[in-house]
Formats: structure tokens, sequence, C-alpha cells
């Protein structure tokens, strides 16, 4: 745990259209695939949040269910509820379909957080906001774009004091570390956990 308390948003709250079914609770390797999200970032957090669109009991055992207070807004709006509700001014960022994270890479957002709102991952030239950082002073501006419904977390980000760290050359970083689940067929992919 951080010598600062920090809060660890889960969002699960896609509508799961292409993968046919709620992908969170998708048995992968003897897991649930938001399970994946929860433990890595376990070690850093003292609160844990799952961010939804659906009204419903915490699946999760000793983790808190919120739903987003502006559905059906992506997640940007996952983003925004679980700021919201978060007890924490610092906030680790992890989608549900991720399941290559490493927990080093929290480490490293942390440990470049000082001075920013928001830290993304950066690598090959794309950014990773479904793994990332998020200040609760971000919540404000994070508002007023959903109020204007503009849900594109870069385009928010424009708009926060940002660093995108490039991650190609940290000791953790693998070419599927990002890899995500969005359909069925995505599970035969060669670049997930155990292939």
């Amino acid at each position: 745990m951080q010598s600062e308390p920090v809060t660890g948003i889960i969002l699960r709250g896609g509508k799961s259209s292409r993968f046919g079914t709620d992908k969170s609770f998708y048995r992968y390797q003897g897991k649930r695939m938001a399970d994946y999200s929860i433990e890595v970032l376990q070690p850093f957090c003292d609160e844990l949040i799952v961010s939804t669109n659906k009204e419903e009991y915490s699946p999760f055992p000793g983790i808190r269910n919120i739903q987003d207070i502006y559905p059906d807004c992506g997640p940007l709006g996952g983003i925004h509820a679980g700021l919201l509700h978060s007890k924490n001014e610092h906030n680790l960022i992890a989608g549900c379909d991720l399941p290559n994270l490493h927990p080093e890479l929290f480490r490293a957002l942390l440990t470049h957080k000082p001075g920013y709102q928001v830290v993304i991952p950066l690598h090959k030239g794309f950014k990773e906001p479904m793994a990332s950082y998020f200040h609760k002073s971000s919540l404000p501006v994070i508002e007023d774009s959903l109020r204007q419904k503009n849900f594109r977390i870069l385009d928010v980000i424009t708009l926060l004091h940002a660093l995108f760290l490039n991650v190609e050359k940290m000791p953790f970083y693998s070419e599927k570390l990002f890899t995500n689940i969005n359909s069925l067929r995505d599970i035969d992919k060669p670049n997930l956990p155990g292939r």
C-alpha cells in the first residue's frame, strides 16, 4: 500500500454488445475477467470501487458497486462516477477486459503522479486511458464534458494537466500488456495469459 491512500476504480459498465454477455463475469483461466483488474489494483489501494451502468447488488464481495451518474456515456461516465464516490484524492483506473495488466504498471503511474492530474501509459504511440491514474481534482472538468455530451476521454484529458508516460522501456512491459477482450473470438488469440 502507498503512503498516500489510493482508490482503485474498476470499469465494468460497458454493454458488452460485441461479447454477447457480461464479460466482467466471463471465466478465463479460472477467474472472472474483472478479477484480473481487481488483483492488480489491490496491492496499491485501500479502497476498491466497481463502476457499472447497472443497478444491482455487488457481485464482488467487499467491493462497493456504484452506478453511473451519467448513463450511456462510455468509460468517461464510469470514471466520473468512480471519482465522485472515491474517498481519496488519488485514483487508479482499470478496465475489466484487460487480463494482461501488470501490477508494476500501476506502481509506475503512482510514482510519476506528483504534479499531474492524470497519468496515462503510452506505448507505440497509443494512449491507454483504461489503465491510468486520475486525481480527484479532474472531476469538475470531466463533469463539464459529460454535460456538454463530449464523451471522448482523450479530448477531456487535453483540458487537464496530464502526463503521457512511455512504458515501452520499463521492465514489466510486454506487447500484450494492454490487450483487451471485446469478443469471444479474442479469447482464442495467442496473446492472452497462459497462451
